[in-house]
């Protein structure tokens, strides 16, 4: 005999909910064209295996040598993401580089490296899409 549950278990939202501080940003012209520009890096192919399709936007979190602090708008610390301009695209999903950073990250570095040098490569791809007249 199997013991049926009466009510569903609730899943946890993952999602916290936005403060007023990043809500007044996303208001602001540099929130909305930062909020363009992630829209923007999900339009890429994965920066880390290289599959087509829609990717997550994800905020770079490894800490880089001194020497090359210069990638970031803003450094990742404790509690505090990385800027909305240090986002590079990976593929979603359960099986994806997003999931596998958060959840294996020596895996991740093992397989490809530490977040951050994605992000030179991915601006430098958005910006051969502008057109300049």
């Amino acid at each position: 005999m199997t013991l049926a549950r009466k009510t569903a278990l609730r899943t946890k939202a993952r999602i916290k909910p936005v403060s007023d501080k990043r809500r007044k940003h996303r208001a602001s012209a540099e929130g909305q064209a930062d909020m363009e520009y992630m829209r923007r890096v999900k339009t890429l192919s994965c920066c880390a295996c290289g599959k087509h399709g829609q990717t997550d936007a994800h905020h770079c979190r490894d800490l880089p040598d001194f020497n090359e602090r210069g990638l970031y708008t803003r450094l990742p610390g404790a509690g505090v993401k990385s800027g909305d301009r240090d986002t590079i695209p990976l593929c979603g999903g359960p099986h994806g580089c997003h999931s596998l950073f958060h959840e294996k990250r020596a895996e991740f570095h093992r397989l490809h490296g530490k977040d951050y040098g994605f992000i030179a490569p991915t601006r430098a791809a958005l910006s051969s899409m502008e057109i300049d007249f």
